[in-house]
């Protein structure tokens, strides 16, 4: 399965190494749906920007869990997309330190290549992961699940 979920718990500065793009002010029923991108991967960030801003969320993109522990301090994402390995700062130093910075709302939902991403996603407390490769349908399905764009239920 390639994404997975579950529920484990009950104009802004933007930090370097943010990719170009930044947030879009988009709302739904008066909300802003932040989700902030962790990638290395430029052509995959950009892929998965361009398909949740299509979709009507609001997008950051940072290279590496340094830069979104800066952009974090800033802005409050409803959702981080993050990958696990990537330079500076990896995805699990980030889970660390941004559990520990007192402003930890955000759902993590972890994009690995790594065999073992359930035992990880458990390990670090993370609301679920999507193994790469991924499709792009697959990935929209989760940030749905986790973040739904309507306040509304059905």
């Amino acid at each position: 399965m390639t994404g997975v979920t579950r529920d484990h718990r009950s104009s802004e500065p933007l930090a370097s190494g943010v990719q170009k793009g930044g947030w879009v002010d988009m709302k739904r029923n008066g909300e802003p749906r932040k989700v902030l991108v962790v990638d290395d991967d430029d052509e995959l960030a950009d892929v998965i920007r361009q398909s949740l801003r299509d979709s009507g969320y609001s997008v950051a993109t940072v290279r590496h869990g340094a830069a979104a522990l800066e952009l974090v301090r800033h802005i409050s994402p409803d959702l981080i997309l993050l990958d696990l390995t990537m330079p500076i700062m990896d995805g699990w130093s980030f889970v660390t330190q941004y559990r520990r910075s007192g402003k930890a709302d955000a759902r993590i939902v972890l994009l690995t290549g790594n065999s073992h991403a359930p035992e990880i996603a458990e390990t670090l407390s993370a609301d679920g992961y999507v193994t790469k490769p991924f499709d792009l349908t697959d990935l929209l399905a989760v940030v749905r699940r986790e973040l739904p764009l309507s306040s509304a239920t059905v």
